[in-house]
């Protein structure tokens, strides 16, 4: 809710992760849309969306960058 409060995004444009999962909001309509994920909360939350993110990352095919 922190993309409408700014003004970046209509309230329009938010659906709940939740709701998506179950199929009771519609996600992503085309490999152009962007998602974008706020897990404000608790920690345990934080850290198992990044787990799920690090054991997915090789099977995509992402942009890198050398620090």
């Amino acid at each position: 809710m922190h993309g409408v409060d700014a003004g970046v995004l209509a309230r329009d444009d938010v659906a709940h992760l939740g709701d998506v999962l179950i199929g009771t909001a519609e996600g992503r309509k085309s490999e152009g849309d962007i998602t974008v994920f706020d897990s404000t909360g608790l920690a345990i939350q934080d850290l198992a969306i990044a787990l799920a993110a690090l054991e997915r990352a090789d099977e995509l095919d992402l942009p890198t960058i050398s620090l």
